[in-house]
């Protein structure tokens, strides 16, 4: 579950708001701010709550940029194209996307409503014409995107904008649940919401991680409970008690497979299912322990500014949102490859390379 800018900042100020209440080491020269109590509250605890919502801001403006100057580029590219032909853009585009629109024949259209019909019975002239009509739309489409790109070749485009580096971050693990080798050279932290439904679709995401980086990556789960999932909580603390039975990934997987439908009775039956100790469960649900555990990993993430789920740290690098498993490969083997070449970087005091 993603969170918009705006609601972002709102979340930032809530997250300013409980480091406050934080253990943070300050910097000698940190400014104070404002003192509370006779506490001081410093520009450092200011800036490290407001990194992530910062880095989002940042990131807002790349997006907006970056929409306009691609919208620039294709204005100019047509124009450039249409004065060269002595037309209007208007017509240029025209003959260049009715060709394509000319090509689609009542085969087409005939395919294409035979593959909607089971959709409500209705007219079927009428539904025939439709289909026509998506046809003319994903031709024209595919046209006027196959034209800019011919003519951005043609014209030797280059883009130098790039995006905002993401923060890099220091995370405490501590005993949270982890998976793989405590000395793999890339840790993924994900800090996720059980009933987040971009959580549960990263699932089959993180277990493909899992099969093809078995002894390279140490996955590190931690719980950002959203205060608009009124079971997230309650499951994050049994998932909790499950660790304590060393059987945390398999809960956690059979939580997520079940949500959204969770309820207070389900925790309690899901681990009978799974063959959990049954007395150890029940009383660790009834103690302090769990809701302890899922509580620090709470003020981690709002002491971190994070404002939704789910969120990952790769080495540290943050990444807001589901990702695919392409786009986390695309990160983790950028980290292996940082790690060999540290490896195989010369010594500084004897100049011998490691091997």
């Amino acid at each position: 579950m993603r969170i918009s800018p705006v609601i972002g900042l709102r979340a930032a100020a809530i997250a300013v708001a409980a480091v406050c209440l934080l253990p943070l080491p300050l910097r000698a020269d940190s400014s104070v701010m404002a003192t509370v109590g006779g506490a001081p509250i410093t520009q450092a605890e200011i800036e490290q709550a407001l990194r992530l919502p910062l880095y989002e801001l940042e990131m807002e403006k790349y997006r907006l940029t970056r929409r306009r100057l691609d919208q620039m580029i294709v204005e100019r590219l047509l124009a450039r194209a249409a004065a060269a032909q002595g037309q209007s853009v208007s017509a240029f585009v025209s003959a260049e996307v009715e060709g394509r629109i000319a090509t689609i024949t009542p085969e087409d259209v005939e395919a294409r409503w035979r593959a909607n019909r089971d959709q409500p019975p209705g007219d079927e002239e009428r539904a025939k014409q439709d289909a026509r009509n998506v046809l003319v739309r994903e031709r024209a489409t595919r046209a006027l995107q196959e034209l800019v790109e011919r003519l951005s070749r043609e014209a030797g485009v280059s883009v130098t904008i790039q995006p905002p580096d993401p923060p890099v971050m220091t995370i405490p693990v501590g005993d949270d649940p982890m998976w793989g080798p405590p000395a793999a050279p890339v840790t993924v932290i994900e800090f996720a919401d059980f009933e987040c439904p971009a959580c549960k679709e990263s699932l089959p995401v993180l277990q493909q991680l899992r099969d093809l980086y078995k002894d390279q990556v140490r996955l590190v789960y931690r719980d950002f409970p959203l205060s608009g999932h009124p079971q997230a909580r309650p499951a994050a603390e049994a998932a909790h008690c499950a660790h304590e039975q060393g059987q945390f990934w398999t809960y956690h997987d059979a939580l997520f497979t079940q949500a959204p439908d969770l309820k207070p009775s389900h925790y309690v039956a899901l681990a009978e299912r799974l063959s959990l100790n049954q007395a150890e469960f029940t009383a660790c649900l009834a103690s302090a322990r769990p809701k302890a555990a899922v509580a620090r990993d709470l003020a981690d993430a709002q002491r971190l500014g994070l404002s939704g789920t789910p969120t990952f740290f790769i080495n540290g690098r943050y990444l807001s949102g589901f990702q695919t498993l392409e786009a986390l490969r695309q990160h983790i083997d950028r980290e292996l490859l940082a790690a060999r070449d540290s490896a195989r970087a010369p010594d500084s005091a004897t100049g011998t390379v490691s091997r």
